[in-house]
């Protein structure tokens, strides 16, 4: 029951982005939905009447829905309310999509980035058979190994989602925040979401993360849907000390830039900061100083 930072400056450079992307490419890769947030006990359901009197979230939320008035499938003792302006974005389409055009541009290697090979010469820099006036680095966790900018303070976490299917649970299109988010995708199968572990930053899925979610499910859906594990998934979120992005110029080698720290925010955040960094390169229009990288230099 907290805005995200900045999100209505974010949202509509999002939405306008994927948008163009969906025309560009004749592909469906933003799903505006509800998402239904769940009470967790009496607190929440009066913290949420003064948030919905807060001129500040003005727009931000429907109204207070009592308990039981949503899908039965969901134990739902203190009632919920709607997150307003809500998508999902279907992100491992988005990609392979880019890659495929860019694949077919004659610009896109699918390959490890070794950074000592790449050298300065003059005003531009050389890697392997590449030679280009600027590099920007969009690496991800990755980062701790970038020897220009590893001192920026990384504060990465990994998440963990499953893919699941079930015989027996319908529900309506939306996503469903209880203790844990589900998003129904319509066939029968859905996505169950997150863990957060800032201790074992490893890339592979665990049991103890696949326990917490199926835990998390069983808490809020009632008990006579079972469900079959599809898919597991895990990844790195690459947040930051102070939760807010990475952008800017190293502060002594020209040309070389940086768009980092997206955090669990990148579809929100990602079209705006790309958007922002590609100004600050072409147009010198300085950038906001809550994501400059020059507030750690």
């Amino acid at each position: 029951m907290t805005l995200s930072w900045n999100i209505r400056r974010l949202l509509p450079e999002a939405i306008r982005t994927y948008q163009a992307i969906e025309k560009e490419f004749a592909i469906q890769i933003y799903h505006p939905m509800p998402l239904h947030r769940y009470c967790q006990r009496e607190t929440d359901v009066k913290r949420f009447g003064k948030r919905s009197r807060n001129p500040r979230y003005k727009n931000a939320f429907g109204p207070y829905a009592p308990p039981g008035s949503g899908p039965t499938a969901i134990i739902d003792d203190y009632g919920s309310f709607e997150i307003q302006h809500t998508a999902y974005i279907d992100l491992p389409k988005l990609i392979t999509t880019l890659h495929h055009y860019f694949k077919q541009k004659g610009c896109f290697q699918d390959e490890t980035f070794i950074h000592d090979e790449l050298t300065a010469r003059e005003d531009r820099w050389q890697y392997r058979n590449i030679d280009t006036a600027r590099v920007i680095f969009c690496e991800g966790n990755g980062l701790s190994q970038n020897p220009w900018f590893s001192d920026l303070p990384l504060k990465p976490a990994k998440g963990e989602t499953l893919i699941l299917s079930s015989d027996s649970l319908q529900l309506p299109k939306a996503i469903y925040h209880h203790k844990k988010w589900v998003l129904p995708y319509g066939d029968g199968s859905f996505r169950l979401g997150a863990t957060y572990d800032e201790v074992d930053l490893s890339a592979e899925p665990t049991l103890a993360g696949k326990k917490e979610l199926l835990n998390g499910a069983s808490s809020f859906i009632r008990p006579q849907h079972q469900f079959k594990v599809e898919q597991h998934l895990a990844g790195i979120r690459p947040g930051t000390t102070d939760a807010r992005p990475l952008l800017g110029q190293h502060p002594n080698q020209a040309n070389l830039y940086l768009l980092n720290g997206l955090g669990s925010k990148g579809a929100s955040t990602a079209p705006e900061m790309s958007r922002m960094l590609m100004d600050f390169i072409d147009q010198k229009i300085p950038l906001d100083s809550e994501v400059d990288i020059a507030r750690f230099l």
